[in-house]
């Protein structure tokens, strides 16, 4: 019987899915695709926000993984997805432990870990979300980011819609009970959550927005931050710049909306410059941690500043070839380059493990749903590419696959340069800014669920209704 060789995909958001379906649609034959992934649906986590806030429609955060492999996984396929959470990393296998869809009970016994082989690897886990959009509730101190290095033992969620929908309704009714809500931090998330609960609570609340710069959106045009707080304060949002929460001042019922000793006094927050501002609720929307815990653990080295991986430019995991010669870090671009013409090679140790998305280090691009869309196409053709070249060289390609590749073999491996900045927020239940290109402007077409329908087409489910959407 033929040996069968894996690509394993690890993580199905925007970037592991692109990256599974371009691999299932281009590797030749006697390849498959293993897709692991912890949740049972792709989350489309950018409508998390509003759907925290908004009833009716949290069951369309929620999509089926049916186009996965680019066609509907009832077809006939070697392909396989994973419902189940990577607990290890090396460096030709992974360990999982899978879940089960039929009961969450914590009564009901652990699976057996097992173990994947395989001869090429993504790695696309993203990042783990703060705590407002967390269906997975990584363990927290107070106020403070997710432990780095052992994040992935740390979490009690699911994975399942069912999950999801419940907690986002938990989240509304929060949001509803409470009379005043504070969000720290003034990026995309915060605005959104800001001006999500004004809209949809107009007069019946106090709601607040604390950052800590002068400019909401600070990567992006000053005229992108302007218009943000010029739709926030329409809607009555208490906008504080330039000031930091002092997190002593936190009570420990804030952050979950509980009011446990059942007083119902009202809270207080303090910034440490002294101000007070009234806060039933905190939603600290301060960022977001680089899930990378599994590669640190394979080696420390793939690991950086900041908890990024280090990749290079066609996206594999960079631990250096000591004996190897490498050029210069102008030669090979630095952190902020954009260019990519003159780059030196780089060797890695690791040629055959890819990073993309959240969690790569990749030359200061954004970390962004496009973004990881983006690379995970450079990385998915990058391993096709050295599949095809391999399988080549050893006349293991039919002569249809050899007709269909043409000289694509001999192609060098494609690299990967950010883009410009490109964001659109919501700023309430129809307006929104944007910026593509450098270019500053407004809409106001938007429309209650954030037009769920299109991403729903896009992982390829086209012409979904409402009650499809409950899949």
């Amino acid at each position: 019987m033929a040996k069968v060789h894996t690509v394993a995909v690890l993580g199905a958001s925007y970037g592991g899915f692109r990256a599974a379906q371009l691999l299932a649609t281009n590797l030749p034959k006697g390849w498959r695709v293993v897709l692991v992934e912890r949740n049972s649906h792709l989350n489309h986590v950018y409508n998390f926000a509003r759907y925290a806030v908004l009833p009716g429609h949290e069951h369309k955060a929620f999509i089926p993984y049916d186009y996965a492999f680019g066609h509907s996984i009832n077809t006939d396929t070697p392909h396989i997805r994973i419902h189940g959470t990577v607990t290890s990393l090396h460096s030709n296998h992974i360990t999982y432990v899978p879940h089960s869809f039929s009961s969450s009970l914590s009564s009901d016994p652990t699976p057996e870990p097992q173990t994947l082989h395989f001869d090429y690897l993504i790695y696309a886990l993203g990042s783990l979300l703060p705590s407002p959009i967390d269906l997975w509730e990584h363990n927290r101190e107070r106020g403070q980011h997710l432990d780095k290095a052992r994040c992935h033992d740390k979490a009690t969620g699911t994975g399942t819609k069912t999950h999801g929908i419940a907690w986002l309704r938990e989240r509304q009714a929060r949001i509803e009970a409470a009379q005043s809500v504070l969000i720290v931090g003034g990026g995309a998330l915060g605005i959104e959550f800001a001006s999500d609960i004004a809209a949809v609570h107009p007069h019946k609340k106090r709601v607040t927005l604390l950052h800590s710069r002068l400019q909401l959106l600070p990567r992006f045009e000053p005229a992108l931050g302007d218009e943000a707080l010029t739709a926030l304060q329409d809607l009555g949002v208490d906008v504080v710049l330039g000031e930091r929460l002092d997190l002593t001042s936190l009570h420990p019922h804030q952050c979950d909306g509980t009011d446990e000793d059942g007083t119902g006094k009202p809270f207080h927050v303090r910034t440490l410059s002294g101000r007070e501002i009234d806060a039933e609720i905190v939603l600290l929307c301060t960022g977001q941690t680089p899930n990378t815990a599994l590669m640190r653990d394979m080696d420390s080295r793939a690991v950086g500043k900041g908890g990024l991986i280090r990749v290079t430019r066609e996206m594999r995991v960079l631990v250096e070839d000591e004996n190897s010669e490498v050029g210069s870090e102008e030669e090979q671009g630095g952190p902020g380059d954009r260019t990519s013409s003159s780059q030196a090679k780089r060797r890695t140790i690791y040629p055959h493990i890819f990073a993309v998305g959240d969690a790569a280090d990749a030359f200061g691009a954004l970390q962004a749903g496009h973004t990881a869309y983006h690379q995970a196409e450079v990385a998915a053709r990058n391993v096709v590419k050295l599949v095809k070249r391999e399988a080549r060289h050893c006349g293991f390609l039919s002569r249809s696959e050899r007709d269909d590749e043409g000289s694509e073999g001999e192609e060098e491996l494609e690299v990967y340069t950010p883009g410009l900045p490109m964001i659109k927020v919501s700023l309430g239940l129809t307006r929104s800014a944007y910026e593509i290109a450098g270019v500053v402007g407004t809409k106001d077409d938007g429309v209650p669920d954030l037009n769920a329908a299109a991403m729903w087409g896009a992982c390829g489910l086209k012409g979904v209704d409402e009650e499809g959407m409950w899949r």
